[in-house]
């Protein structure tokens, strides 16, 4: 497994979107079948997208038979991060309802809460999917996993371990949702409230430090190659 990738899939386990689907599921009469539903369909979803990135650039960099196209496409992303990052830090305007004081009103559901209500398995399926559509961190991840693999079948394999832990949240919360649902419901409540808390600064470094590591690492690769 790249040591880059592992990173990268330890970074995405805490996702506010994907753990307000997931309070909002736990909340339901029936979270298991919905968590179940959020699961399979996401991680369905997830794999598809990894496997077929990472056969079209193993293909791209058998036929060119360079390496060159991932640092140019560390330098994108980590441009891109950086963006985000500046435009949290600048608090841009933001999705969520705001008060007078510029803050979500405590009393206000997120939007993933007032999308979730009344969800059924169907909703919960699609809600795993969007809640894990690839963004800079996977997309950086599938890049680092193809420079790692020795081959496709090692590739695919690296993807499904990311996949896997990127997932890790969901599916604990499904395990203990089985075994001790009360639990599963007050540790989530608990890592929400935390993460909501902190939502902006959790932004601003993460990206900030994910766009800075990808621009040196392409600025590197790119001049080693010279």
């Amino acid at each position: 497994m790249s040591t880059e990738a592992l990173l990268l899939a330890l970074s995405a386990v805490v996702r506010p979107t994907a753990l307000a689907a997931l309070f909002a599921i736990l909340a339901s009469r029936d979270p298991r079948r919905l968590l179940t539903a959020y699961l399979v369909a996401g991680l369905a979803f997830a794999l598809a997208v990894g496997a077929l990135v990472v056969v079209l650039l193993q293909g791209l960099n058998a036929r060119t038979a360079t390496t060159t196209s991932r640092p140019v496409l560390d330098l994108v992303l980590g441009l891109a991060a950086l963006a985000y990052a500046v435009a949290a830090w600048a608090r841009l305007p933001s999705p969520w309802p705001l008060s007078r004081h510029g803050e979500r009103r405590p009393d206000e559901p997120t939007w993933m809460q007032r999308r979730l209500q009344g969800l059924t398995v169907p909703g919960a399926a699609g809600a795993g999917v969007l809640t894990h559509l690839p963004g800079l961190t996977y997309l950086a991840a599938l890049n680092a996993i193809v420079a790692a693999a020795s081959d496709i079948v090692d590739g695919l394999l690296q993807v499904l371990v990311y996949d896997a832990i990127w997932f890790s949240t969901a599916i604990v919360a499904l395990v203990l949702a089985v075994h001790r649902p009360h639990l599963a419901r007050e540790l989530l409540e608990r890592l929400v409230a935390w993460v909501r808390a902190r939502r902006r600064p959790i932004t601003v470094l993460f990206f900030g430090a994910l766009g800075g590591y990808l621009l040196v690492t392409g600025i590197l690769d790119l001049v080693h190659r010279r």
